[in-house]
């Protein structure tokens, strides 16, 4: 009882710096892991998109042209296609995918001659 008695709060003080650091800690590393979030995402996509131009590419060899392609035909020729790839549009010499990966959107119209442009949306513009 003492020991209480005579305490003059520097382990209170201890346990609040600790706790304030710790805090600091957290906020600083929040902002770094959802930006690392972020990126893993456009990379996701982009990758996503970058073979469905591939397997675009192999539908307009075979067809003609892109006229007619949907995601259900780029998922026959290639069916590691994501499900979430969407074919915005097809014409005759051109076509635009998109791809959604953690509510963040990317897009890439084609016909594809390796040289990958991806735009942060869903519509080639």
């Amino acid at each position: 009882m003492r020991r209480l008695a005579a305490s003059d709060g520097q382990s209170v003080l201890a346990v609040v710096f600790v706790v304030v650091a710790f805090a600091g800690l957290v906020a600083a590393s929040v902002p770094a892991y959802l930006g690392f979030q972020d990126r893993r995402a456009e990379k996701a996509a982009q990758s996503h998109l970058l073979a469905a131009a591939w397997t675009a590419e192999a539908y307009g060899q075979a067809h003609g042209s892109y006229v007619g392609m949907d995601a259900v035909d780029l998922l026959k020729i290639d069916p590691r296609v994501p499900r979430t790839l969407a074919v915005v549009s097809a014409e005759r010499g051109s076509y635009c995918l998109a791809d959604s990966v953690s509510g963040s959107s990317w897009s890439i119209a084609g016909p594809y001659r390796g040289d990958a442009t991806f735009m942060a949306n869903g519509s080639c513009s």
